[in-house]
């Protein structure tokens, strides 16, 4: 009798489940560390890291899996392939995916991935932008269908809302202080209010002139800044006070700022914008390649990033935004990769 081919899948098994060592971090040290402006300035930026997908979570097989592998080869990975935006609710991220129609779910706590495909009857195809809300549904913009998708915060899909004038919806913004979301449309040159399912509120039509729109590309909202809006083809930012007010017609544009060049504080192509907690305004520029930051009257604060594949380089970067901590991440669409960076505030 041959016992020796059972003993060798016992021990396999053991050193499989047994022999597991602890993961790495998902965000490494960086030493030394990598800031914007360099010293001597104090430093206002800190590289934090990557992700690339699934195997950034840094989960080793255990068990059967781990078995599974050693006899047939580990099991292929998702990678991102044109991040376009990102979404972060504490340590859960959403990542929307041009390339592959889906949108990535990386629980970095619980170093658990999910790909998320929508509706089985109707399902993702050109994922552009995605944006938690404050009851944790997630609502991912479809240019491809001119839709938006609910989703829970397991990426389980609950409802597809679509709207006459939506024909090329580019980014969502969620406005606490209304309690509804805002979503602009490249195409209408306009931002539609959503509330309860509904849109309740159109604000712009083409032009120049303050409140018009020239393919707008994204919009944020923050108590600090109000309604921020990417006016892309008018190579500028427009910053809207209590836009769309119930009862009351938007207020003209408190701050516009920028315009097409090549100067500090020009733009190229701005694709998407963010706030952080000091209510400063970051630009991310796809063209220039790099991020600009604002005060909250369009003062040009400073700028980093550049063209390239190292930290704090991008390649046509396609999103831009901050979380609850400060942190700072760039969906980097041609180097596939999202990137993350910290604030770092002058009280920090």
């Amino acid at each position: 009798m041959n016992i020796r081919r059972p003993v060798i899948i016992v021990v396999l098994l053991l050193i499989a489940a047994g022999c597991q060592s602890p993961p790495r971090p998902i965000f490494p040290a960086v030493s030394p560390p990598i800031v914007w402006p360099p010293p001597p300035d104090r430093p206002r930026i800190r590289y934090v890291g990557e992700l690339r997908g699934e195997a950034s979570l840094g989960v080793k097989p255990r068990g059967w899996q781990a078995f599974r592998e050693i006899v047939t080869g580990p099991r292929p990975l998702v990678e991102f392939s044109h991040p376009s935006a990102v979404a972060v609710a504490g340590e859960r991220v959403f990542v929307a995916d041009t390339g592959l129609g889906v949108v990535h779910l990386l629980d970095l706590a619980q170093r658990r991935y999910k790909c998320i495909q929508g509706s089985p009857s109707d399902p993702l195809l050109v994922p552009i932008d995605v944006i938690i809300m404050p009851d944790e549904t997630v609502a991912v913009v479809d240019r491809g269908r001119s839709a938006i998708d609910l989703l829970d915060r397991d990426g389980q899909w609950r409802s597809t809302l679509r709207a006459d004038g939506l024909e090329a919806p580019t980014g969502a913004a969620w406005d606490a202080r209304q309690g509804q979301f805002w979503v602009v449309d490249a195409a209408a040159h306009a931002c539609f209010a959503w509330r309860q399912g509904e849109v309740v509120r159109r604000l712009g039509q083409r032009g120049s002139g303050p409140g018009q729109f020239n393919f707008p590309s994204a919009v944020t909202w923050h108590p600090l800044a109000g309604l921020v809006v990417a006016d892309a083809m008018n190579f500028r930012v427009q910053v809207i006070d209590d836009a769309g007010r119930e009862g009351e017609a938007p207020t003209e544009p408190r701050v516009i700022f920028g315009r097409k060049g090549d100067a500090a504080g020009d733009f190229a192509r701005p694709r998407s914008v963010a706030v952080d907690s000091d209510g400063h305004i970051y630009v991310l520029d796809n063209q220039f390649e790099n991020v600009q930051i604002f005060n909250g009257e369009g003062r040009l604060l400073m700028a980093f990033g550049r063209g390239g594949q190292g930290p704090g380089e991008f390649s046509l970067p396609s999103g831009i935004t901050i979380d609850q901590q400060d942190r700072i991440w760039i969906a980097d669409s041609y180097n596939r990769r999202v990137q993350v960076f910290q604030y770092l505030p002058e009280d920090g």
